[in-house]
C-alpha cells in the first residue's frame, strides 16, 4: 500500500511538471529546422545564420499567413531555397569586403611606409655611428701618439688596463644608445602606420555605407565616430 501511494505521488508530480514546463507548440519543429539547415550549410557564424533563418521565416510567414511554413512541404522548399540563396550572398559579400582592392591597397601602403621609414632611420643611425667611430679612432690615434716616446732609438707604446677598460665601457655605451635609438624609431613608425591605417579604415567604412544606401545622417554619424577614433 505504501509503495502504491509513493508511485501515485510521483506520477502526480510528473504530471504537474509536464504541465508547468510544457514545451511551447512549434518550438520543436523550429529548432529541428534550424539545426538541419545549419548542418547542411555549415555556416561560419552559426548565431548569425540562426538570425537570418528567423528573419527569412518571418518574411515567408507574412507572405503566406495561412500556411505553416515549417510543416508544409511546398512552402518549406520555397523558404529553404531563399534561405540558402541569402546565406550564399552574405558569404560572398563578406569575402568581397575582406579581399577588396581598397583593403589590399591599404595593406600595401602601410607595408611600404614602414619599410621606407625603417630603412631611412637605420641609414641615419649607421651614418652617425660611422662618424662617431671615425672621430673616436682619431682621438685614440692622438692618445697613442702622445704616449709614444723614444728610448734608445725604439718607439715604445704604453697600453695600460685602465685604458682598455675605459674603451670597452665606451663601446658598450655606444651600442646601448644605438639600440635604444632604433627601438624609438620603430615605435614612432608603428604609431604613424597605425594612424594611416585608421584613416583608410574610416574611408572604407564611409564607402561601404554609401554603397549600402544608408541615410546621410547615419553616414555623418559614422564619419564623426571614425574621426573620434582617429583623435584617440
Amino acid at each position: 500500500q505504501a509503495a502504491k501511494q509513493t508511485t501515485s505521488t510521483m506520477d502526480n508530480r510528473a504530471a504537474i511538471d509536464r504541465e508547468r514546463y510544457r514545451i511551447p507548440e512549434g518550438l520543436r519543429p523550429l529548432l529541428e529546422a534550424i539545426a538541419r539547415e545549419s548542418i547542411r550549410l555549415q555556416p561560419a557564424d552559426v548565431v548569425g545564420f540562426a538570425q537570418l533563418f528567423i528573419d527569412e521565416l518571418q518574411h515567408h510567414r507574412r507572405s503566406n499567413p495561412s500556411v505553416d511554413i515549417l510543416t508544409d512541404p511546398v512552402a518549406y522548399e520555397m523558404f529553404r531555397s531563399d534561405l540558402h540563396r541569402k546565406e550564399a550572398e552574405g558569404t560572398r559579400r563578406s569575402h568581397s569586403r575582406e579581399n577588396s582592392p581598397l583593403d589590399a591597397a591599404a595593406t600595401k601602403i602601410q607595408a611600404v611606409f614602414r619599410g621606407h621609414n625603417v630603412r631611412n632611420h637605420l641609414g641615419k643611425v649607421k651614418e652617425g655611428m660611422t662618424r662617431t667611430a671615425s672621430s673616436e679612432k682619431m682621438q685614440m690615434d692622438h692618445k697613442k701618439d702622445q704616449k709614444r716616446h723614444s728610448v734608445g732609438g725604439h718607439a715604445i707604446e704604453f697600453d695600460n688596463p685602465e685604458d682598455r677598460a675605459a674603451t670597452k665601457i665606451q663601446s658598450e655605451i655606444r651600442g646601448f644608445l644605438a639600440r635604444k635609438h632604433v627601438e624609438k624609431m620603430k615605435k614612432e613608425d608603428n604609431q604613424a602606420a597605425t594612424k594611416i591605417q585608421s584613416h583608410i579604415r574610416g574611408y572604407l567604412t564611409r564607402k561601404h555605407l554609401e554603397e549600402q544606401g544608408l541615410s546621410p545622417s547615419r553616414s555623418q554619424s559614422s564619419l564623426k565616430s571614425n574621426e573620434e577614433v582617429d583623435k584617440h
